[in-house]
């Protein structure tokens, strides 16, 4: 059986970094153990970086690096060129990386970011932090 490798939201490892032992940072655990590769590419990095970097949550330097080295080159995925209109442009990323992966799926807090339409069309699955750890309890 292959390792899935699902895109992980930039709001679920902020809430995973805010908030330990927390569904997010569960989820992340499963990511930590094996259970499934999060899947990135350059431009999302670099989101995480800039967003985890803010000073209102209060991470160092250190800790913000521990975190991202979650992220195994493993799940290094080049981002699908797509035409589509998201909400926020600054979601592209994600949905063009999951358009990159067998699995095709997006782990958000915010689905409103990714509306169903235009997710089914494009083969995406859209699974809630809680969704995701209900995955690994099966």
């Amino acid at each position: 059986m292959t390792v899935p490798h699902w895109v992980v939201d930039t709001n679920v490892l902020v809430s995973a970094a805010i908030t330990p032992g927390g569904i997010c940072d569960q989820v992340l655990q499963h990511a930590i153990a094996g259970r499934f590769v999060p899947a990135w590419d350059n431009k999302i990095l670099a989101e995480y970086r800039e967003v985890l970097s803010r000073r209102k949550f209060g991470l160092t330097l250190s800790a913000i690096r521990t975190l991202l080295a979650a992220f195994p080159a493993a799940g290094f995925h080049r981002g699908q060129e797509i035409a589509v209109k998201l909400p926020a442009a600054a979601d592209l990323p994600f949905l063009a990386v999951a358009l990159a992966t067998e699995d095709k799926i997006i782990v958000t807090g915010n689905a409103a970011h990714f509306p169903r339409d235009i997710m089914r069309e494009c083969g995406i699955s859209i699974l809630t932090p809680r969704n995701a750890l209900g995955f690994f309890e099966k």
